[in-house]
């Protein structure tokens, strides 16, 4: 009896055209550092990234750790790449028939939200959804580097929970990975399988975004 359902974020909610990492190491090294291997600084990024998941450090330190490791430390050029660092963000793009889908499963009456592993605050990505008109998934925003927790901790899915108000049977989650996925069952919510191999899905799975509206008629209909 499925009465609200959280997103992962990348690769469900959201994608983007160009891989964010790539995009910021070039930033780099056309402005400020020729010299920057794309590679290492890519690796040492997405570490310090992961690092600030759990809330271990802030999203700032995790940056500052970066731009001082790679050795941009000129307080000019490091607010330029914090800056280029936000625009690449936000720059998401929906699914086809996602907007619609997700419009039409609030009208339905569904809450919906979105469980993240991130380093952005569930603030920031809640105005990326706000400028998108999707006011539904701004206001349940669970994001790991706020909760100081991340998923598959169960932790993380009974935050969710408990922010929209139902049991977690009674919650759907739509992800694309097999530990998340994994993670939401045992937490006791309904996992649906989005954009991933058939080595990843579960049933039921989502061929397109927009079967969410033919799988969930109504909030407390029961699935078979």
């Amino acid at each position: 009896m499925i009465k609200a359902i959280g997103f992962d974020g990348n690769g469900v909610l959201y994608y983007r055209e160009h891989d964010f990492t790539d995009a910021l190491m070039r930033y780099i090294r056309e402005r400020h550092l020729p010299d920057l291997d794309l590679a290492k600084g890519a690796e040492l990024q997405l570490r310090l990234m992961r690092d600030a998941f759990s809330g271990g450090i802030s999203k700032d330190e995790s940056l500052r750790r970066f731009l001082d490791t790679i050795g941009l430390r000129e307080p000019e050029a490091s607010a330029d790449v914090l800056g280029k660092e936000r625009e690449l963000s936000r720059r998401i793009s929906l699914f086809p028939g996602e907007k619609e889908a997700l419009l039409e499963l609030e009208r339905r009456g569904f809450k919906l939200g979105m469980i993240t592993n991130s380093y952005q605050s569930a603030a920031e990505k809640a105005s990326w959804f706000r400028e998108l008109g999707l006011d539904g998934i701004a206001s349940t925003i669970v994001s790991s580097i706020d909760a100081g927790v991340a998923k598959p901790n169960a932790g993380i899915y009974l935050e969710f929970a408990l922010r929209v108000g139902f049991a977690p049977w009674e919650i759907a989650f739509v992800g694309h990975e097999k530990s998340e996925l994994d993670g939401a069952r045992e937490a006791g919510m309904y996992p649906v399988s989005f954009n991933c191999g058939p080595e990843i899905r579960v049933r039921p799975h989502l061929d397109k975004f927009a079967d969410l509206v033919d799988l969930f008629q109504r909030p407390g209909l029961e699935l078979s």
